[in-house]
């Protein structure tokens, strides 16, 4: 097949952000024709686009120019505190937008089998195109994470949340009229947008067990991590609560707890929450993190809201490293099918905190969650497999368009 794969942002593991499509777009390369168009916030670097060429035939991104083309937009950029992230809102509409434009002329210029589609976020570049079956990868359900949000917000920030996820609701719903091919991260989140009555697939997150793999011995026995990009809303309430409600309780018990947040882009309120407490570290942007995982006793994920899968707890497991998470994380990484879980589960601060202090003090069962927890990820979550399942729809949507276009061919008896 000669596919168009549209992503919302250019992935590669060496940009530590979402890597979901750069490994399905390795994978599929191997038996099909990639032509990739990404809108993009952030330059690309050339290696990391000389390394996607060798998969992708075409490469196309938009966005990210270095500079507005707009001196209204710019001027808008100087204003106090939102003035920034305005700018780079508008900036990257416009890449959207020029995607749009970009897509019709490859369209008209030369034949594709099928259109696969990742970002809901991108829907508008496709929502008026005919020409093309397509395969949509929604991913995580961003309506329910806006939904459980609110629970742990401000009663004025629940309104701004309620608005959010209608209109993230009424865009699902768009997405799912506009194609029946459908495939989701997890099978908690296909339920939350389908409900009963629709089909889809589950495609679900890899991990590369060779490079997310323990290199040294022991780890510090004292010594937790908690992983993320700590401006995104889910994990800065997480390290919140971690160090508000969770760190103390354990101190009571452990009193020289060893403590990392590891992630990029933490936000003020965090560090000085940090800067209060001994060992507590906040470490903004790290190269690699997996010498913090690997010098970690732990790996915790106190996450209250959200969707999807928390990649970095896979991680984590397939590295070795026992997690003590909420049932919310949890219930994403179910698999039908396999009904072990390797993981420690709390959604009490208490609870959370006598876990954590409970595994410190157990070495056996530390060694046991860490050998069945990198067995689980080598077992559910190889990303071929989810490769795999995208790949079939793509065949079933060729499929069916193609029988469409037989049947409107025949003549009428």
């Amino acid at each position: 097949m000669k596919i168009l794969y549209l992503t919302f942002s250019f992935q590669h593991p060496s940009l530590r952000g979402h890597t979901r499509c750069y490994y399905f777009i390795q994978e599929l390369s191997r038996r099909h024709e990639i032509t990739l168009l990404s809108a993009t916030r952030i330059p690309i670097p050339p290696a990391a686009r000389q390394d996607m060429a060798a998969y992708a035939k075409q490469v196309l991104s938009f966005g990210a120019n270095g500079a507005t083309r707009n001196p209204g937009v710019a001027l808008l950029g100087r204003l106090p505190q939102i003035g920034a992230r305005l700018q780079r809102e508008w900036e990257y509409s416009q890449a959207v937008q020029e995607m749009k434009t970009a897509l019709k002329q490859i369209i008209r210029r030369d034949s594709y089998d099928v259109l696969l589609l990742h970002g809901k976020v991108l829907f508008p570049v496709i929502k008026d195109l005919d020409e093309l079956p397509i395969v949509m990868d929604m991913c995580d359900a961003t309506s329910l994470r806006l939904l459980r949000q609110m629970a742990y917000s401000p009663l004025p920030k629940r309104a701004l949340l309620a608005l959010q996820y209608l209109r993230v609701r009424r865009l699902e719903k768009r997405m799912m009229a506009k194609s029946q091919h459908l495939a989701f991260i997890s099978h908690r989140d296909r339920q939350a947008v389908l409900g009963p009555g629709r089909s889809g697939e589950v495609a679900p997150m890899g991990v590369d067990s060779e490079l997310w793999k323990r290199r040294t011995g022991q780890p510090n026995t004292h010594t937790i991590t908690f992983v993320g990009v700590m401006n995104y809303a889910p994990n800065v309430d997480a390290a919140a609560y971690l160090m508000d409600e969770i760190v103390p309780r354990v101190r009571k018990e452990i009193p020289d707890l060893e403590v990392y947040i590891v992630g990029r882009d933490p936000l003020p309120a965090l560090r000085e929450k940090a800067a209060r407490l001994a060992r507590v570290h906040v470490t903004g942007f790290v190269n690699d993190v997996k010498p913090y995982l690997e010098r970690s006793a732990l790996a915790v994920a106190p996450i209250r809201f959200g969707a999807g899968v928390q990649t970095k707890v896979l991680e984590a497991m397939a590295m070795e490293v026992p997690v003590v998470t909420t049932s919310l994380v949890a219930d994403g990484l179910r698999v039908e099918g396999d009904p072990s879980l390797p993981l420690h589960i709390s959604d009490d601060a208490g609870e959370f905190a006598q876990r954590v202090v409970a595994l410190l003090r157990d070495p056996a069962e530390r060694a046991r969650l860490a050998r069945e927890g990198r067995e689980f990820v080598q077992r559910n979550h190889v990303w071929s497999h989810g490769a795999e399942i995208l790949e079939g729809l793509c065949y079933q949507a060729v499929a069916q368009a193609t029988s469409r276009k037989h049947l409107a061919a025949e003549p009428l008896q």
